[in-house]
């Protein structure tokens, strides 16, 4: 949303440009104009915004050109207006509209509601530059080589004294600007929030996230709605049909702010290369060595961080084997992850699910489901958006293969449960008991891309190739993932949490089942949720731990 209301302001930037009219060798002497210098920076800034995203320096120029913005239209309508009497001609046609109307209201909207924000320890830039053009044009008014271009400038008119007291009370305008545009609520707990996302999906160095976020959708990024309110919140980008094995690597490498290193040994034996992205410089949180960070993973995103904490403690036997001790990324050598605080999953297929399993049962008869038309057509986009591009790497590399029941159990088994770590569990469900004890998906809250999955995960029963057994406990679903595979893993100690219980860590606690499909905690496709009240009560509970 930021790139497509900045491209909007681009846009504005260049019809008031050409409405204007006046290109020639003496074009520069408009920047005498604080209007002027506001709308170029803003230009700038914007264009640099749409081609390159939401970087630091960046925030910090849009911050100030939004900030000269907003003092351009108070300007403009509470000095200019009231004083010259050509309201029309200031806010309401001509290059007025846009200048000191519509291009700064779309940037302050932009800016405070679409926007990563840039720190406030830059609150006195605004306030610097504004400071530095009122001083230049203050002298160059004393000098006689100008005259205004703003009544309280011209002192011949006005006087020294008379237009340092309008100075003096424009600098307090633009630092009431300054520390209200660059104001964050403070912050509410010192625990990191970061979120992992699930098969198919995307995270901040996404250039999509910034048009559609992961996490929110329609509704509005949940990571910057909750950054807003004092909770530092993170969005990670892991390989969207990757193995949990290095979907974690490159969760650690983008923490760490390093190299991605899958390991020697995984990559020999998976047929892939060890190294991948380079993250040095771009970490997503600052000291992640020393930051209490809790980890909440959506879907599959669930068991990567659950691996994820497994080799950030423990690290891993085989690379610390397969690869010389100087070689080796401190992510496998184990002992880390002290400020690990919480674990959660959300919709996430900790047991497997039989979305994957069920198809490669002989003994279960699709032909014999009655699947509306209306179902069968849409399901494809399911598949074809879950599918992975098989390459080089072996089948057991990908999040298919770890999904399969069987695999998510052997992959639990290697995975601890530690001590000082709380966890938390939140499956969803979108199906009904009908009369007669079966289920079936409600299509009034299941999105219609997963009905044909969710209705034959509602039938069926059998048997893994590994002899586990699937019985009817296991038929209610989310159109994805089957509700009870969501809760704790297999084996792990847990307990159903009720409203009012101490929470304690080392133990998995299965939250209430949440009424929703797969995409519930994302905030809903086509059957939208406000998610932003969960996820500020989590923040909130994940604060307190």
């Amino acid at each position: 949303m930021a790139r497509v209301l900045n491209l909007i302001i681009v846009i504005m930037e260049i019809i008031a440009f050409f409405k204007e009219g006046r290109i020639s060798k003496h074009s520069w002497k408009n920047l005498i104009f604080y209007t002027r210098i506001s709308n170029l920076l803003t230009f700038v800034s914007s264009l640099l915004l749409v081609i390159f995203g939401q970087k630091a320096g960046i925030e910090v120029f849009r911050y100030l050109s939004v900030c000269m913005m907003v003092m351009s239209f108070l300007i403009a309508a509470c000095i200019l207006a009231p004083v010259t009497g050509k309201v029309k001609e200031l806010l309401f046609s001509g290059t007025g509209l846009f200048h000191h109307l519509l291009i700064p209201v779309l940037s302050f909207i932009s800016y405070m509601f679409a926007e990563d924000r840039a720190s406030f320890s830059w609150v006195w830039l605004p306030i610097a530059v504004t400071m530095i053009y009122g001083s230049i044009v203050l002298y160059l008014n004393k000098l006689g080589k100008t005259e205004g271009p703003y009544p309280f400038f011209n002192i011949k008119k006005y006087g020294l004294k008379k237009s340092a007291l309008s100075i003096t009370a424009i600098l307090l305008s633009v630092s009431l600007v300054s520390v209200g545009l660059g104001y964050h609520k403070p912050l509410k707990t010192n625990t990191k929030l970061i979120f992992v996302h699930g098969l198919s999906g995307w995270g901040s160095y996404d250039t999509i996230n910034e048009f559609f976020p992961y996490w929110g959708l329609s509704g509005g990024s949940v990571i910057r709605f909750l950054n807003n309110r004092g909770y530092d919140s993170y969005a990670a980008s892991v390989d969207p049909t990757g193995s949990a094995w290095d979907r974690a690597c490159e969760l650690y490498a983008q923490l760490a702010g390093t190299r991605v290193d899958y390991g020697a040994a995984h990559s020999h034996a998976a047929g892939h290369d060890r190294f991948g992205e380079d993250f040095t410089g771009r970490a997503l949180i600052d000291d992640f060595s020393s930051s209490k960070i809790a980890l909440i993973g959506h879907s599959f995103g669930g068991a990567t961080i659950r691996l994820f904490s497994e080799i950030l403690r423990n690290g891993s036997a085989e690379e610390r084997i397969f690869t010389d001790e100087a070689d080796l990324s401190p992510f496998f050598k184990g002992g880390n992850g002290d400020g690990l605080t919480a674990i959660v999953t959300l919709a996430a297929p900790t047991n497997g699910t039989t979305a994957y399993d069920m198809y490669e049962d002989p003994t279960f008869k699709t032909g014999s489901i009655e699947v509306p038309d209306e179902y069968e057509k849409n399901s494809g986009l399911v598949s074809k958006g879950t599918k992975p591009d098989y390459d080089s790497r072996k089948l057991y590399d990908y999040a298919s293969y770890d999904m399969h029941i069987d695999n998510a159990i052997a992959l639990n088994n290697k995975i601890s449960t530690f001590e000082d770590v709380y966890y938390f569990a939140y499956p969803c469900s979108s199906t009904v008991k009908n009369g007669d004890g079966s289920f079936s998906p409600d299509p009034s809250i299941t999105e219609n891309i997963f009905m044909k999955g969710a209705i034959y995960m509602s039938n069926y029963t059998g048997t893994t190739k590994g002899g586990f057994v699937i019985d009817e406990t296991w038929q209610p679903n989310d159109g994805l993932v089957n509700t009870i595979s969501a809760g704790a893993p297999l084996g792990a100690p847990d307990v159903y949490f009720t409203e009012g219980m101490a929470l304690k860590p080392g133990l998995w606690h299965v939250m209430p089942t949440t009424v929703g499909d797969h995409m519930y905690f994302q905030g809903g496709l086509t059957k939208r949720v406000n998610v932003k009240p969960f996820y500020l009560k989590l923040a909130e509970m994940l604060g307190s731990l």
